[in-house]
């Protein structure tokens, strides 16, 4: 019975208007960001090319760092909330939840929900960070020499060991790229998990289950900042970046974690006080 609900949670996912909307407007957005990079590059000689890792949108390079920051402050928690993170709500709406909890268990339901919305962030974080990663690396060396004709060959530069997981990087820069792109993924199914969390709330607004998230993530990163503590600000560790100070991967899975445990909390607590599904 799980995967049968967890199966119909999934196609609804995938042929829902507002999941293919966000995706393809992240689409367009790297895509956008990609050719305005190239652009600035056209012409350049090949020895003075970045590589390709140093081009992707997560990477702390000084001449794209504005669309870097753009996108993550915006193109993130956004869509990921939008996604599929009020279809409890719709379901509800629609007067189709105790149609299907009469036929199997209302856990059972919930949590194949919240497995597809946790995926549904992902997807809306991971994927577009990927096909950026791959635009760059058919439009630009995978390894510049520039980087070693400049003296500051990429595993030697400096500002490496301001890195996190700067051995990684050393090992293989696209390989760090990509774990980049997993964190920003498991970030983005914590923000749909905890959008959808909102929706267990009784007589919610569904503009409230979408944008709540985002102003919260907004929150977060202004106190940090404003308290002199970035190395504390969850939008800061979604990118590579090397002019932060004390950066510490426990810092962002606690943050992780914490919206999880939250938001199955938020589930369990409204469930058990005994109103209607």
């Amino acid at each position: 019975m799980f995967f049968r609900l967890l199966n119909h949670e999934f196609g609804k996912l995938f042929k829902r208007n507002e999941f293919n909307i966000a995706l393809t407007v992240e689409f367009a957005m790297v895509s956008v960001i990609f050719i305005v990079s190239c652009s600035v590059l056209y012409k350049s000689y090949t020895s003075q090319l970045m590589s390709a890792y140093q081009l992707w949108i997560g990477y702390d390079t000084s001449q794209f760092n504005f669309t870097k920051y753009i996108y993550f402050l915006f193109f993130i928690t956004l869509p990921a909330s939008i996604a599929f993170s009020d279809s409890y709500l719709e379901d509800k709406k629609e007067g189709v939840i105790n149609f299907i909890v009469s036929r199997c268990n209302r856990g059972l339901y919930i949590f194949s929900k919240g497995i597809a919305v946790f995926v549904s962030g992902f997807i809306i974080a991971f994927l577009p960070l990927l096909i950026h990663q791959i635009m760059c690396m058919t439009s630009v060396p995978l390894f510049s020499v520039s980087e070693a004709a400049t003296g500051n060959p990429a595993y030697d530069r400096y500002y490496l060991t301001a890195f996190m997981l700067k051995d990684l990087h050393s090992a293989n820069p696209y390989l760090l790229n990509v774990v980049y792109m997993i964190f920003d993924g498991m970030f983005g199914g914590s923000i749909a998990l905890l959008s959808y969390s909102f929706s267990f709330f009784k007589n919610v607004n569904r503009y409230v289950v979408i944008i709540l998230p985002t102003i919260l993530f907004y929150m977060e990163n202004f106190v940090s900042q404003l308290m002199g503590k970035p190395n504390y600000s969850i939008m800061n560790y979604l990118y590579i970046t090397a002019g932060i100070k004390n950066m510490n991967i426990d810092v962002f899975l606690f943050a992780i974690m914490l919206t999880i445990s939250a938001s199955i909390i938020i589930i369990i607590l409204n469930n058990l006080s005994g109103d209607e599904v």
